[in-house]
């Protein structure tokens, strides 16, 4: 059995010819520098490899690794209770022509008793992440990727038999999350004193409404969800090349599509520009569903399901204010000009407090 590496040294040129074996064709991998990448994962530590090879390859040259986080908080509050790691390996085992763009996963392993995982891909450079500095147009290439991804999942059976994937009728995963999300009141309150009441207040509805609301999910057509779909997330293109991408598939849902774009809209937009776009932005998306195939579906399902997507996009930033260091979050975003305190939940509620999603909860 092939070990998982858990730090950079680990990648030596032995154990890339042994992973990458299925790839090589005759080729040896002859030399690996490796180190840690300047920007750190959020729930994974990132490796660059620079491979060199013992002739003429279609393989990069450069290549990225995930590998379990260092961090134990990370480990024994996200990972191993949400089972993260698990998901991922399970995704780029499991899903192929997935409708969206993804990284080239060359090689996955996973120990789920050590939490031990390495995930190896292609590196997705001259792409580049914005982080949280994306630009409107960024976030509509992104928007505009959605209706493929979606369609090509719609209603899909298969779906419902992979045990990996966070179900919509999961209740004790989503009795636990809107528990947690309850939990975090205090902390929201710390970080944004009475600004968060709207969040702290529809959190408490939804997890009193619970059952109400798994039963309206039940109720809806279902796709492949990427479940965290924001900046953070993507590449894309610069003036040196590359595509737009989609990585970080650790919290997949089969649930609402919409659940996506209100992820997306939500904390990538400024308020201004959501409210200035975002009706004809939720047209184009139900445009290209329609357009795919995608049928019984109206602008009055659509939007009862981002309602919910607002809520769900929500209840994850609470729970996150509950396990990250803000500190973290205040500098990174401070560098990129952005407000940390907007981006991670004030544009959102604002969302919320626009389509009344309180009242639409409390409907239900």
């Amino acid at each position: 059995m092939l070990n998982i590496p858990t730090k950079p040294e680990a990648f030596t040129s032995d154990w890339l010819n042994r992973a990458l074996s299925p790839h090589l064709n005759g080729c040896q991998v002859t030399h690996c520098e490796a180190s840690l990448s300047d920007i750190p994962g959020q729930t994974a530590e990132i490796v660059k490899l620079d491979v060199t090879y013992s002739s003429e390859t279609v393989l990069p040259s450069h290549l990225v690794a995930k590998i379990t986080s260092f961090n134990q908080d990370i480990l024994q509050n996200l990972i191993t209770h949400y089972d993260q790691y698990y998901r991922e390996s399970s995704f780029y085992r499991q899903i192929t022509d997935i409708g969206i763009p993804v990284p080239r996963c060359l090689f996955v392993d996973h120990n789920p008793e050590t939490q031990a995982f390495v995930l190896l891909m292609e590196d997705l450079a001259p792409a580049e992440s914005p982080s949280w500095a994306i630009s409107t147009d960024q976030v509509i290439v992104a928007l505009n990727a959605l209706p493929d991804f979606h369609a090509r999942w719609w209603n899909n059976p298969d779906l419902r038999e992979k045990d990996w994937l966070v179900q919509f009728d999961n209740r004790d995963f989503f009795a636990a999350a809107t528990s947690a999300a309850q939990a975090a009141s205090s902390t929201l309150r710390r970080h944004y004193s009475t600004d968060a009441e709207p969040t702290i207040e529809l959190m408490a509805a939804a997890s009193e409404r619970l059952n109400t609301i798994l039963d309206f999910m039940a109720s809806r057509a279902f796709t492949l969800v990427h479940g965290d779909y924001h900046a953070k997330q993507m590449f894309f293109p610069t003036n040196a090349g590359g595509q737009f991408t989609v990585i970080d598939w650790q919290f997949p849902f089969v649930a609402q599509g919409a659940w996506d774009f209100a992820r997306m809209i939500g904390m990538c937009l400024t308020t201004d520009i959501r409210r200035e776009l975002e009706h004809t932005l939720l047209s184009d998306y139900l445009t290209g569903l329609n357009s795919l195939g995608v049928v019984n579906y109206d602008s009055s399902e659509l939007e009862a399901d981002y309602r919910l997507g607002l809520t769900i996009s929500q209840l994850i930033m609470s729970i996150a204010h509950g396990d990250t260091d803000e500190r973290l979050l205040e500098e990174e975003c401070g560098k990129l000009g952005v407000d940390w305190r907007d981006a991670m939940l004030l544009r959102t509620q604002r969302a919320i407090e626009d389509w009344e999603v309180l009242a639409f909860i409390k409907s239900l």
